[in-house]
């Protein structure tokens, strides 16, 4: 195989060489001849050929560069009388002299593996000079030629005589160094120039702005011709003075500018600062700004002071958006898809009215993708017109809306994996057409998509959908036939995960839907991608199709880059129940990238304190096994009693399908009920002294949505059952059920704009005579459910003692439109109406959905770098469980968001 590498390179190395015998040879090296001496070859038997090739090769670059090369076979002839079995510097220099040239080239080549290196050398016969080394290194055989031509155009340079260039001379230089120029300069030592050649040079170094004056000539010195060019550079700038510049700090324009203290004057590096600091003006408003400059020289010196002078002008705003050539579209409806918006009374609140050069093209786009969806398939619009004014700016965006079209027919053409009817239920273009009968471009880029993953699904990972739309101008119609291309199906190779430093292969693995062998299904990788975005290890974590050399398979690549997973906080906390406290936590949610979590939290305040440890495998052995144990330590300050509790709540859970989980848990908590006075309520009493709780709990949940941290789109469904007391022991009798169900829908296809709404509906019972611990009854009210009141507005109360017994039926509901105004800090605004109740079935014949009471207020919150923040204020509607008005309140919590 290497052999036939070999050939073909040196039938390559022909060719090359034929194109390359019939170039002009450079002037200077006519009379130059050189001996070409065998090379030392090593890198094994399949380069052993080189022996004669190399040395031909390079007589033939060197003739083709002008030399007058020895033939072979007079070197060859001498080397055999005078039986040189090794090269060495004397015998290069014997040879040049025996056969009349002026130098020999011999050397060695080097195979390693695929790399080759060429190490040579060029002999002077006459002695005068030394010996000069060239050395060559390549990747592959395949750069033999480039290698070689670089070492011959390296000898020719060193080879040449006549008129050739000894040296390159900069005079006149007194801040700049040479090398400023030189790099500049093609010439090069060894090079013979000519008028035309001087001339191109002298350009060259006139261009860089630097000199007022350049002229070059030819001097004759000790070691031949000198090239030699006179400069006369610029002034020095001492000093960079700004006049006027009250709008833009002075130190914003000096860190602009490329011109600087101690630099050289440069006509060019001037003219781009003038538009450097224009540009700052025009980023603020200012788009009238002139800006100049003058040079004041020192007196008696070659340096000067460079002052520019600045006429800032008004700051300026959009007094006029303009859309010419409207006839059916409304401008009103049209300006609200734009970004540009005009000044008006607001601004100054809003930040409206400010012109953003680079939203200009982006509302061209809007205009046409606007009247695209409403119809107007052949619209243009011209691009955008600014003109600025003393009294501010007016933009004009000029369009074209070409004849509205409505849909016509709608259908399928191409390869069809499904019946019409099923393919009519992935795409919304005819029920579209029912409701509004216009062609909207979104719509059919929508079912595009849909389409594409419909295929997706069934294997076909490459599948593309184009569209045949055949326009019917006599009765204003356009017709939309789908033709998708599923080309071939195809099945996972294998997959592969890269950037995951820490987290374990099989940690990720176990999170997606696609495995080694699968055939591909895009629902499954979208839901892939899903779950290892909600593992919050990362911070991207993305899937990538990979082509393989057969067509029916592809590599599933896992595109990973690690987030911190530990955390080490403090600060202050509240609740309604606690007020201000101090608070620490310490976690890693990925310990040793196994996808362990282990959290140590503290918090103390006034009314309560507690110490909690927990540990989660969220994967036993990597089955759907998974394991949760919390140990903690409580204290509580209630209104009539104070609790104290050590205890510890281990959870087993599994998944059932791919939204829901199933787990099972146990609680065993000693605690103690002290500092309760003679007049409490009985519910009080029956638990004073120590007791100890044993409670088992289940749960079943259910969460389709797409994101923990910011849901969208999807719901969530949780029972939660407790049993405590008879038959597994303590002294807390009760059974206990919630459920809950909660949904996100996007408004406008915006993700910034999401209404979301949760009910929970609750009720504990006794199973004994003694009655359901205070603790264990529910106390709602607050930011977490019915906002605007208090949890003592709504528990219920002793009908003897009036002690808050809480309720043992509750339930509530939340209405919220969440509206995130900067969602790269994550603040969001978010209205609110809750409605809700909280009862106790012995006062009330009637506990359910009775004695409502509602809420209505503004929440902000805000994902901030100490945590979850929320502030809310809540209007009650409705009288408190005493009968009383109650004002509105202002919430705050730290730390979680339901």
């Amino acid at each position: 195989m290497k052999k036939c590498v070999l050939a073909l390179l040196a039938l390559a190395l022909c060719n090359l060489l034929y194109v390359g015998m019939a170039q002009a040879a450079p002037a200077g090296q006519e009379n130059v001849r050189v001996a070409v001496l065998p090379f030392q070859i090593s890198g094994g038997a399949d380069v052993d050929s080189l022996n004669d090739e190399l040395p031909a090769l390079f007589a033939q670059r060197l003739a083709a560069r002008g030399f007058k090369v020895v033939p072979p076979k007079d070197t060859l002839r001498l080397l055999r009388q005078q039986k040189v079995s090794q090269l060495n510097l004397a015998a290069a220099r014997s040879v040049a002299r025996q056969t009349g040239a002026d130098y020999a080239v011999y050397g060695s080549f080097n195979k390693t593996g695929d790399a080759f290196s060429i190490d040579a050398r060029m002999v002077d016969a006459s002695g005068e000079k030394s010996a000069q080394p060239y050395f060559a290194q390549k990747a592959n055989l395949i750069e033999l030629l480039p290698a070689v031509d670089e070492l011959v155009e390296h000898m020719s340079g060193a080879a040449v005589k006549g008129d050739a260039i000894s040296s390159i001379q900069i005079r006149g230089l007194k801040v700049l160094d040479p090398d400023v120029v030189l790099m500049r300069l093609s010439t090069r030592k060894g090079d013979v120039v000519d008028p035309a050649t001087l001339n191109e040079e002298i350009k060259r170094i006139w261009d860089l702005g630097y000199f007022s004056d350049v002229t070059a000539d030819i001097e004759q010195g000790g070691g031949g011709r000198v090239l030699v060019f006179d400069v006369k550079e610029k002034p020095r700038i001492d000093d960079v003075i700004v006049n006027g510049s009250d709008e833009v700090k002075k130190d914003d324009i000096l860190a602009a500018m490329s011109s600087k203290t101690g630099s050289v004057l440069n006509d060019r590096l001037l003219a781009e600062d003038i538009q450097r600091i224009t540009e700052l003006y025009r980023k603020e408003g200012f788009y009238l700004a002139e800006v100049n400059y003058r040079i004041e020289p020192r007196a008696n010196s070659t340096s000067a002071v460079l002052v520019f002078d600045v006429k800032e002008g008004k700051k300026l705003y959009i007094k006029e958006i303009k859309l010419e050539g409207l006839e059916s579209i409304d401008a009103g409806d049209l300006k609200k898809e734009l970004a540009l918006q005009e000044h008006g009374i607001l601004s100054w609140i809003t930040g409206t009215g400010v012109l953003r050069e680079e939203y200009l093209e982006r509302d061209s786009a809007a205009i046409t993708a606007y009247a695209m969806n409403h119809g107007y398939i052949d619209v243009q619009v011209a691009a955008p017109k600014v003109d600025y004014a003393e009294d501010g700016i007016t933009v004009t965006f000029t369009v074209n809306e070409g004849k509205r079209y409505k849909l016509g027919e709608i259908g399928f053409k191409g390869d069809l994996i499904d019946s019409d009817e099923r393919l009519f239920k992935v795409i919304k273009t005819d029920e579209y057409k029912q409701d509004n009968g216009y062609f909207s471009l979104s719509v059919i880029q929508d079912d595009i998509k849909a389409l594409t993953d419909f295929y997706g699904n069934y294997g076909y990972a490459f599948a593309e959908v184009n569209l045949d739309t055949p326009k019917h101008e006599e009765d204003g119609t356009i017709d939309i036939f789908f033709v998708p291309s599923k080309k071939q199906k195809v099945h996972i190779r294998r997959v592969v995960a890269q950037g995951n430093t820490r987290t374990r292969d099989n940690v990720i693995f176990r999170e997606l839907r696609l495995a080694d062998g699968d055939q591909f299904d895009g629902s499954k990788l979208r839901r892939s991608n899903e779950r290892l975005n909600r593992l919050r290890y990362f911070t991207q974590a993305d899937t990538t199709i990979v082509p393989t050399d057969k067509e029916d398979e592809v590599d599933l690549r896992v595109n990973l880059k690690e987030d911190r997973t530990g955390a080490l906080m403090g600060g202050v906390g509240y609740s309604t129940f606690s007020q201000f406290g101090v608070t620490g936590s310490i976690m890693e949610r990925n310990l040793f990238g196994r996808g362990y979590s282990l959290a140590l939290q503290g918090f103390v305040s006034g009314k309560s304190s507690y110490l909690d440890l927990s540990f989660v495998n969220p994967r036993i052995y990597d089955t759907d096994f998974g394991f949760s144990d919390n140990a903690y330590a409580i204290w509580q300050e209630w209104d009539d009693f104070e609790k104290k509790t050590i205890g510890n709540t281990i959870r087993l859970f599994h998944p059932i399908g791919e939204y829901s989980s199933v787990s099972v848990g146990y609680r065993l908590d000693r605690y103690t009920l002290f500092n309760i006075p003679d007049s409490a309520s009985r519910a009080y009493k029956e638990y004073e002294g120590r007791n100890l709780s044993s409670v088992l709990s289940s749960s079943l949940t259910f969460d389709s949505t797409d994101s923990r941290e910011r849901p969208t789109t999807g719901t969530v469904a949780r029972i939660f059952l407790e049993y405590g007391g008879g038959g597994i022991g303590g002294n807390d009798n009760f059974f206990k059920t919630v459920g809950e169900l909660q949904a996100f829908h996007t408004l406008l296809r915006n993700p910034n704009h999401i209404f979301h709404w949760r009910g929970r509906l609750g009720g504990v019972y006794e199973n004994s005579d003694k009655p359901v611990p205070v603790f264990d009854r529910f106390f709602i009210g607050g930011i977490d459910s019915i906002r605007g009141y208090d949890s003592e507005d709504l528990a219920p109360l002793d009908p003897e003692y009036h002690d808050e017994i809480g309720g043992d039926r509750m339930g509530f509901l939340n209405l919220e439109y969440i509206w995130t105004v900067e969602p790269e800090l994550g603040i969001a605004l978010v209205p609110f109406f809750d409605v809700g109740f909280n009862n106790d079935s012995k006062q009330d014949s009637n506990p359910y959905f009775t004695d409502l009471k509602k809420s209505v207020g503004l929440e902000l919150r805000w994902r901030s770098p100490m945590g979850d923040l929320r502030f809310a204020y809540g209007y009650p509607l409705d009288k408190n469980v005493e009968g009383e008005r109650t004002n509105g309140r202002f919430e705050f919590s730290m730390g979680q968001f339901f």
